[in-house]
């Protein structure tokens, strides 16, 4: 969840990290010298790296982790196991899996979880490797789609969309009547794994062709937009899709004579009870990056998207972690923050291996207006958690509602013995 301070147009997918151009290098760091040079490198990699790469980029999602600051952690881990047995990778806040993508794109072991049903769902579509004949059938029905959707616009359709009445008024009346015929085309389509990718390919449209002016943001905004655009630029996304499927199984093919691990498993359910979702499986890096205490209710960032996709997020928006609502304002905020994250990071060590190291990327918690150093917290409540702290590395990010920098840190633990 990287980039989760408060941002404003840099929702865009794969929007790439200048901090040390922006704040004049404020990168610092602290701890074991290797291993802070390790997270040093990794604040770097993300900010000279390309930011939008393999299947990454596909569907926007707030506050992605960069991928460069990923693959560099995921790399170096790697390299530390030297010739042994590759690591197994764990990312028990998965969202639209950045983490999981590179470690399909090295073919190693990975296992994600998050609470949001969507992010279940993308994580699953982006780490997918579809064969050539598969991505040339889903982009034909998308073609299909495409073709039947444009009739009922040329038809004047007076479809209907799936939706509750307080959701139309986001929506000009042309452009839901399109939306709704999308959506009954993809309702044809067989079998249900075309028809799971091109929903999610419908998803990627809904932000962009409604009222609201980004995901993290509920602001109504004016938006012309003329008959046909939806439908074209759905099959512009699917194409895109296929594209990146490609691009992501060429560089899996790459990843020398390792073994097939299998597709990467992905799980809904609470980071808390997660030694209870991944039964005796046990991991040597755990790479995530959880909420950033006050900061966003999360829950809210997919609503255009629940009722199209038949998702109920009641159970996400109850169990979600660090939400702006439940954390920011509430006089026992720091408490229940504490909590919550001290239940995370037990559960973590539940699952760990004796050798395994737990990296987190973290943002200051903003509490009843005060902020909390995210490193700082997660430095207390190691110890009693399970875990040995190593190194911090830390930049300024700029608050883009207006407040003083806070900053963003990558936190390095090894399993207490």
């Amino acid at each position: 969840m990287a980039d989760d301070l408060p941002q404003d147009p840099r929702d865009r997918p794969g929007a790439p990290r200048r901090a040390l151009d922006q704040l004049g290098g404020t990168l610092a760091s602290t701890g074991d010298p290797e291993a802070a040079a390790r997270l040093v490198d990794a604040w770097k990699a993300a900010a000279t790296g390309p930011a939008d790469t393999l299947t990454h980029g596909f569907h926007t999602y707030p506050a992605r982790m960069h991928p460069a600051l990923a693959a560099h952690l995921i790399d170096a881990a790697v390299a530390a196991a030297g010739p042994g047995p590759v690591p197994n990778v764990l990312d028990p806040f998965c969202g639209s899996g950045t983490v999981l993508v590179e470690c399909v794109a090295r073919r190693l072991p990975a296992f994600g979880v998050d609470l949001n049903p969507l992010a279940v769902r993308l994580s699953r579509l982006k780490t997918s490797l579809r064969a050539p004949e598969l991505r040339a059938r889903v982009l034909a029905r998308a073609e299909a789609v495409t073709e039947a959707s444009l009739a009922h616009v040329r038809a004047r359709d007076n479809l209907r969309a799936p939706l509750p009445r307080a959701e139309v008024t986001w929506y000009e009346p042309h452009v839901l009547r399109e939306l709704a015929g999308l959506w009954t085309e993809i309702g044809r389509t067989a079998p249900p794994e075309d028809r799971e990718a091109l929903t999610l390919v419908f998803s990627a449209l809904l932000v962009k062709f409604s009222k609201q002016r980004a995901d993290t943001s509920e602001v109504a905004v004016p938006k012309r937009l003329r008959k046909g655009l939806v439908s074209e630029f759905f099959l512009r996304k699917a194409r895109e899709l296929t594209e990146r499927w490609a691009a992501l199984a060429e560089r899996a093919s790459q990843a020398g004579r390792r073994p097939d691990p299998g597709p990467a498993r992905i799980l809904s359910g609470d980071a808390r009870a997660v030694d209870t979702l991944v039964g005796r499986r046990r991991f040597d890096l755990i790479l995530t990056s959880p909420p950033y205490g006050g900061t966003y209710d999360y829950v809210q960032h997919q609503a255009r998207r629940y009722p199209w996709l038949g998702i109920d997020p009641a159970r996400f928006e109850e169990h979600e972690i660090g939400a702006r609502r439940r954390v920011a304002e509430q006089d026992d905020g720091r408490v229940t923050w504490d909590r919550d994250l001290a239940e995370v990071l037990v559960a973590l060590r539940q699952v760990a291996t004796r050798r395994a190291q737990l990296i987190l990327l973290m943002g200051d918690a903003k509490l009843q207006g005060r902020v909390l150093p995210a490193d700082q917290q997660l430095k207390e409540l190691a110890p009693a958690c399970g875990w040995t702290w190593l190194a911090s590395a830390s930049e300024e990010r700029v608050d883009w509602h207006g407040g003083a920098p806070r900053r963003e840190h990558l936190v390095l633990f090894a399993r207490s013995s």
